[in-house]
């Protein structure tokens, strides 16, 4: 009714309504007195037009206008039911009164008709204006809040809200293709409960709304899901009673980032201004993916920049360090001094503390130094120097020195309920470090020390680990190039020593021989004095042959020339022949010498004058390094597998430290008696070459100076008849 009253109507409803109107208007005028015609027809007719006019403006206002004439005239002018012009006055200026009033009527309508289209288009664009005004001003706050920063989900969050308010749809949801190929997943909605639809997969399906419009240019819009023919909602969307919706895709430079959809329960007709709106809203989030894109490159160059500089200082510092080290292990003399000279390179330039733990030979580790780059942690650096480290469990302390390998901890380990390592977590909580780097200093397959780096600002990776292998083979070479030189000093006194003695002992008999035969030349001797001076030149003779075949024996031995002529003997019959050739020695020192032997052992093939010579050599120097009426035992027995001949005194000893070099050549160990008991230092390293040509072994063990000491030989059993008819020589070169 209202589109009637203003002049809405339009065609053909208009035209139709001019036609009721003059229809109408016949009807009420076939009524009317015959003296009133044709004018209150005409009156009636009039009415039909302006009401035609002001329904349906000028043409229907003109159509029944016509419509009336036509009828007045077949119908209400003498004669009825023919066609003729007004045949009086009275009917003519009643014709020209309604042509007037029409026509008045017509123009009437026509300007309203103009007033109210131009007063609705007027409406219309205002109203267009606002909305768009509004949507400028949405996307100036949405594009200022991107430009501001924050968070790529809030920002999402806050396009959803504002684009379903401009649009006045009740759901609004932001997708975004985490991947090229893979689905849309829903980052932020308006309109449903929190967490209905947020984190959806949606399938990016080209035949669906969001998945064309994730390739497509312009925004897709699907008027009616129930009509739409082309694109269908996404299944899930319309799960949630989506019907119809517009969908931009949010494109970047390289990919598309994703899609905004904006959605209604409803069927609505989206215009050219909502298409408009949600691209815009799509270029807003696109400009703010592509910057947090291109930010996020920015700052992964950036950390690798800051990597790459860190890295290249970290290695400068390293070989800095490797070179330092070079100084260091040129002048290493000492482990000791070594290892801590390393620990006091090594803070600051790869740790910040250091720690050192020194192998000594009984096994025992302790720790010498504890070098920290924090003063202020002098206190702990004590505590830490003072803890003795507990290399009993598995830990990787006890692992490094066992091995020799470096090794890289990265992280306080777990404690295992049967077992930990109590002074391995105690020392990484004390030092406060990320990481340990275990460095052992290894010399000739023996692990001589350890060096511990802690790190409290980074931790190690496998190129420290490497530098520590590196280390850990440099400090090697260096430790046993120090070893060697030490050897080296030390043969260098020992020959000095031997040459010493030597030239003592053959000066000895030389005097002797040469003041009794001056003094036999000069006839100034008795006869019984002349025969004791003869003894005395045999004597003396017989000490020097002794002495230069010992040293031929060494030479011998070093040579690989030392024969053995072996035969079947008796071993029982070699050892006792050996303590009666000492016995007058022990005699004269008042030492008596105790046997036990085992004389069931079968006969072995051995040298019996070179076995002969070792079982003197030990008994001589039992009696030698024994006190006055003292007591050596010797004992001879048996296995299945060896023979063992043991030679136990209770004099001097010798020290542990020097056990390792009884048997070496020109090796002697200085003791309280050394200004009588001085020889050459031959016998026990000839005894030791004689013994293992044999293929047995001989050790030496003792519990200390004053303690005596205990020499046994092990010899094969070796019990063959049939090499017992031929002796048979064996050459040490064999």
């Amino acid at each position: 009714m209202r589109e009637f009253l203003r002049g809405e109507v339009r065609t053909p409803i208009a035209y139709a309504a001019a036609v009721a109107f003059v229809a109408g208007a016949w009807l009420l005028s076939r009524p009317a007195p015959p003296a009133t015609l044709p004018h209150v027809p005409l009156l009636i007719f009039a009415a039909a037009v302006l009401a035609s006019g002001a329904i349906g403006g000028q043409g229907p206002a003109l159509l029944a206008t016509c419509l009336s004439v036509l009828i007045a005239d077949y119908f209400f002018l003498p004669i009825a039911g023919t066609w003729k012009f007004p045949g009086s006055v009275s009917d003519a200026l009643g014709f020209a009164a309604f042509a007037l009033l029409t026509a008045l009527a017509v123009w009437i309508a026509g300007t309203t008709r103009r007033r109210a289209l131009d007063a609705a288009r007027a409406d219309t664009l205002a109203s267009t204006l606002e909305v768009e005004a509004r949507h400028r001003q949405t996307l100036l706050d949405l594009g200022a809040r991107s430009l501001a920063g924050g968070s790529i989900d809030a920002i999402c969050k806050d396009a959803a809200t504002v684009t379903a308010d401009a649009l006045e749809v009740e759901h609004c949801a932001i997708l975004e293709l985490k991947r090229e190929g893979g689905p849309l997943v829903v980052v932020s909605a308006a309109g449903w409960e929190t967490g209905t639809v947020e984190g959806l997969n949606v399938e990016a399906d080209a035949d669906t709304q969001t998945g064309y419009a994730l390739y497509a240019r312009q925004p897709v819009i699907v008027n009616d899901a129930d009509s739409d023919a082309r694109f269908s909602v996404p299944a899930i969307l319309r799960a949630h009673g989506v019907r119809s919706g517009i969908a931009a895709r949010i494109a970047g430079l390289r990919r598309p980032f994703g899609v905004v959809a904006a959605c209604s329960r409803m069927p609505r007709t989206f215009t050219v201004g909502d298409a408009q709106f949600v691209s815009g809203v799509a270029a807003i989030l696109a400009a703010m993916f592509e910057r947090k894109r291109v930010e996020n490159e920015c700052a992964e160059l950036a950390a690798r920049e800051r990597a790459n500089r860190k890295a290249a200082d970290l290695a400068a510092r390293r070989a800095a360090f490797l070179a330092q080290t070079a100084t260091v292990f040129d002048t290493a003399l000492e482990p000791e001094a070594t290892v801590v000279s390393l620990a006091r390179l090594a803070v600051p330039a790869l740790a910040e503390c250091a720690v050192v733990d020194l192998v000594h030979e009984d096994g025992i580790v302790r720790r010498v130094d504890v070098v920290d780059i924090d003063p202020s942690r002098r206190e702990m650096t004590l505590t830490i120097r003072r803890q003795a480290p507990n290399l009993r469990t598995e830990s990787p302390f006890s692992r490094a020195i066992r091995t020799g390998q470096a090794a890289l901890l990265t992280q306080l380990p777990e404690r295992e309920s049967s077992g930990g390592d109590a002074d391995h977590e105690r020392l990484m909580k004390d030092l406060q470090c990320q990481s340990l780097l275990l460095i052992p200093l290894v010399a000739r397959g023996q692990t001589l020390g350890l060096l511990t780096l802690a790190s409290r600002e980074r931790r190690y990776d496998a190129a420290d680990l490497a530098l520590a292998q590196e280390l850990t083979g440099r400090a090697a070479m260096a430790l046993d190039n120090a070893r060697l030189y030490r050897e080296a000093q030390a043969a260098s006194r020992a020959k000095d020593d031997f040459l010493a003695i030597v030239s003592h002992e053959l000066r000895t008999p030389i005097n002797a021989v040469l003041g009794w035969a001056t003094m036999l030349r000069r006839h100034r001797l008795d006869e019984a004095r002349a025969e004791y001076a003869c003894d005395a030149i045999e004597q003396s003779a017989r000490a020097q042959a002794q002495l230069l075949e010992q040293l031929l024996d060494v030479s011998r031995a070093i040579a690989g020339k030392l024969d053995l002529h072996l035969a079947p003997a008796h071993i029982a019959g070699i050892v006792e022949a050996a303590i009666d050739a000492v016995r007058p020695d022990a005699d004269d020192k008042k030492v008596r010498i105790s046997s036990h032997l085992d004389r069931s052992i079968p006969l072995l093939i051995v040298d019996p004058e070179r076995l002969q010579q070792v079982v003197v050599n030990m008994v001589a120097n039992a009696v030698k390094f024994s006190a006055e009426e003292g007591t050596v035992q010797v004992e001879l027995r048996r296995d299945d597998r060896f023979v063992e001949i043991v030679v136990e005194d209770h004099g001097v000893g010798i020290k542990r430290e020097f056990l390792p070099y009884v048997f070496d050549r020109f090796r002697q160990a200085g003791t309280k008696s050394d200004s009588v008991n001085r020889g050459l230092g031959l016998g026990m390293s000839i005894a030791r070459d004689i013994v293992e040509r044999h293929g047995g072994t001989i050790a030496a063990d003792s519990a200390g100076e004053g303690k005596g000491a205990t020499f046994t030989v092990r010899l094969p059993v070796r019990n063959t008849p049939e090499t017992a008819a031929a002796p048979t020589r064996l050459s040490a070169t064999g």
